[in-house]
């Protein structure tokens, strides 16, 4: 029997597990739309975007655009190689090293972060050898970059740790700034707020040496950065007052995308100072800003979080929403687990067992795609939604996965948070052992909007 349309689930499961597909898988997921036939199906709620569907003239478009996209990202991967090969067979290394960063920065940039981390790679093979140690140090950037996209903490730490003795003892200074910011940033994934903050002011002290106080993007984002690290560690008058700082800077430098990372990290310490009505101002100016949908899409779950936090439950989830859509449209694999993961806490701030199918989306992604921070972090939620509905032992189960993760990366805070709701549910497990089953936990009434 003919059909005219089918679930993104359906489609997906048609395609070969081939690189080269990985493209079309992205354009279908775009191409959806929500089951008109399912709109007022109670289960509609907690759909992911494999429930969804696309039409067999939209499948069509969206492998005539795949293929075009492939067609031409194929041709510029060979276009760039050729003038790599034109450079070693000239006896020039330094610049094969170099255009090979450049190819890695081109495949970055289109998402293609694993093939951007070989070609990162492939450079600093080539540069180790080499008395001029420019391309060396940029490519132990870039990977540095890269692998804490990905999640990889550690591999991120020790290579930016490695550019930053390598331009120190080249007389570098502006790369070494760099390259040291670069490892405060992984200090602060990793939780390590105290050596984060000491790591960016060494930075700061290096530039300033250099170029003294004037406007920046370095400069900038030094600043967008410590006043991040002085709202987590409840220095907030400090924040207050080098986020203005940034901001001021940002206005002179027209850079969007850290102009809205500056409104973001003043939003967090608004709420931090119970401010909810200018921390939902400074969201909305950062959604304003001309940047790609991912960082929307992050934003929007921001957003949700906050309203989760002020009790708004309904406006969190028409939240959730908007980064759901942004997230499908920007193409991220990562952005839509981030955005399940968001989602699936606020069905938990509701105890609504059917949350979990987002908790679910979002660890098939993290695991499929090697995102292991996400895979973490979503465990360590996912096991207080299953505490919350009866399922201890699963909970714990996910809680002591969680917590390895959480050690092989070196994320000290989330291991300290994670033993401790492991130590909270041991302790409530012998409470129980002791004293016989307990009442099952009723869900709280949901607080208006």
């Amino acid at each position: 029997m003919s059909r005219i349309e089918a679930t993104v689930e359906e489609l997906l499961g048609l395609l070969p597990e081939v690189d080269e597909l990985e493209l079309l898988r992205l354009r279908i997921i775009g191409a959806a739309v929500p089951d008109p036939g399912k709109a007022w199906d109670s289960s509609s709620a907690y759909a992911t975007v494999d429930k969804r569907i696309v039409s067999a003239e939209e499948v069509d478009r969206a492998v005539q655009e795949a293929e075009e996209s492939l067609r031409s990202y194929i041709a510029s991967l060979y276009e760039g190689l050729r003038p790599i090969f034109r450079s070693f067979y000239a006896g020039q290394k330094d610049e094969a090293a170099l255009q090979l960063v450049a190819l890695g920065e081109q495949m970055e940039g289109g998402g293609r972060l694993k093939g951007a981390r070989q070609c990162y790679r492939s450079a600093l093979a080539i540069s180790l050898p080499l008395l001029d140690k420019g391309p060396q140090i940029l490519a132990l950037r870039r990977i540095g970059r890269v692998s804490l996209t990905l999640g990889d903490f550690q591999e991120s730490g020790s290579h930016y740790e490695r550019s930053a003795q390598l331009a120190r003892d080249a007389g570098e200074v502006r790369g070494e700034v760099v390259a040291r910011t670069g490892y405060a940033n992984v200090l602060a994934w990793q939780g390590r707020w105290v050596e984060a903050d000491a790591r960016y002011r060494e930075a700061l002290a290096l530039l300033e040496g250099l170029d003294g106080p004037v406007p920046s993007v370095e400069r900038a984002q030094l600043f967008n950065n410590l006043g991040n690290i002085d709202t987590w560690l409840e220095r907030l008058d400090d924040a207050e007052r080098l986020l203005g700082q940034a901001l001021e800077m940002w206005r002179t430098l027209s850079s969007p995308h850290d102009m809205a990372i500056c409104y973001i990290n003043t939003a967090h310490l608004l709420e931090q100072q119970g401010r909810f009505a200018d921390a939902r101002a400074a969201y909305e100016q950062a959604f304003e800003q001309p940047v790609p949908h991912a960082l929307r899409s992050g934003i929007s779950s921001d957003m949700a979080e906050m309203c989760l936090r002020e009790g708004h439950l309904s406006q969190a989830e028409e939240w959730g929403r908007v980064a759901e859509e942004h997230a499908i449209r920007s193409g991220s694999v990562y952005m839509l687990g981030r955005m399940y993961q968001g989602r699936g806490n606020i069905a938990r701030a509701r105890r609504d067992e059917d949350g979990f199918t987002f908790f679910e989306k979002a660890l098939e992604i993290a695991r499929d795609k090697g995102y292991p921070f996400l895979e973490a972090e979503t465990l360590r939620d996912y096991a207080e939604l299953r505490r919350q509905t009866g399922g201890t032992e699963e909970a714990q189960a996910y809680l002591e996965r969680a917590r390895e993760i959480f050690h092989e990366l070196g994320a000290v805070r989330n291991l300290a948070g994670v033993d401790d709701v492991l130590a909270e549910l041991r302790l409530r497990n012998e409470s129980l052992f002791e004293s016989g089953p307990e009442e099952p936990e009723h869900p709280l009434a949901a607080a208006g909007d």
